[in-house]
């Protein structure tokens, strides 16, 4: 029996590499849209803040919640913990601390027409991703 079990532990290890090989942009939840937005792109390893005087244009999409920063070549893509409710494309206003935008950092959503608030959301991880090489 413990030579039974030694061996399925075995290929079990062995085999578990090959079917879940790490991805660098694990903590983020694909979609079409979303794939389509960073084709040709590759992630980096998340970061916890980034500049906001730097970032020059920002999108969201709803499926998943996704919101994509943009710096120069490089897409920081953030997907709110506990998701947020961006189906209605909100406004999204931001007012951290500091120059720096961060996980943990709550923004708020304005309804575009009404321009009342429609919720709140904390911000995740920052998922680089510059243009493939």
């Amino acid at each position: 029996m413990l030579v039974r079990i030694s061996t399925a532990f075995l290929i079990a290890t062995v085999a578990l590499p090959a079917v879940a090989a790490p991805r660098a942009d694990l903590s983020v939840r694909h979609s079409p849209a979303l794939d389509k937005e960073l084709a040709g792109t590759v992630a980096g390893k998340p970061v916890d803040c980034i500049s906001l005087p730097r970032v020059r244009s920002s999108m969201t999409l709803s499926n998943p919640d996704t919101i994509i920063y943009r710096i120069g070549r490089t897409r920081y893509v953030n997907q709110p913990a506990g998701g947020c409710n961006l189906r209605s494309d909100p406004i999204i206003v931001s007012q951290p601390p500091s120059t720096r935008l961060c996980r943990g950092d709550i923004i708020s959503l304005v309804d575009r027409s009404s321009r009342f608030p429609v919720g709140s959301c904390g911000l995740g991880s920052f998922v680089p991703y510059t243009p493939a090489k």
